[in-house]
């Protein structure tokens, strides 16, 4: 009776806390999809941020992830496979770049702003 009395207490003692990851960008740049013609951001990582953006996607395939710079939010797409390359693209979510440009985000990004993500907001 008492392991019931607990187990409440237990479960929420151990939901997952949000991770939050900041990646180091060499360059990024703006430019148009051949596909939709809206803007995107190019954005090329270094080796370090490369790794270990593999290792944080490596156990969220399937789940939500956000992408923010700044503070602003930019997109948050369903992760459909590890993504362990050295380049992104960035497409804007509903809501734009988060009330930016594709251009003003690349400016940042280039001025040394990181690249955060997040799998919970």
């Amino acid at each position: 009776m008492r392991i019931l009395k607990c187990l409440p207490m237990l479960l929420l003692s151990t939901t997952v806390q949000a991770e939050t990851l900041r990646l180091n960008v060499e360059n990024a740049e703006q430019s148009r999809s051949p596909d939709t013609a809206r803007d995107v951001i190019d954005v090329k990582l270094d080796p370090k941020s490369r790794k270990a953006l593999a290792d944080f996607t490596r156990t969220r395939v399937g789940r939500q992830i956000h992408l923010s710079v700044d503070g602003h939010l930019l997109t948050s797409p369903t992760l459909q496979s590890v993504i362990d390359t050295g380049s992104l693209r960035l497409s804007a979510g509903e809501e734009g770049f988060g009330g930016k440009t594709a251009g003003e985000v690349a400016k940042t990004l280039n001025k040394g702003g990181p690249l955060t993500l997040t799998d919970e907001r």
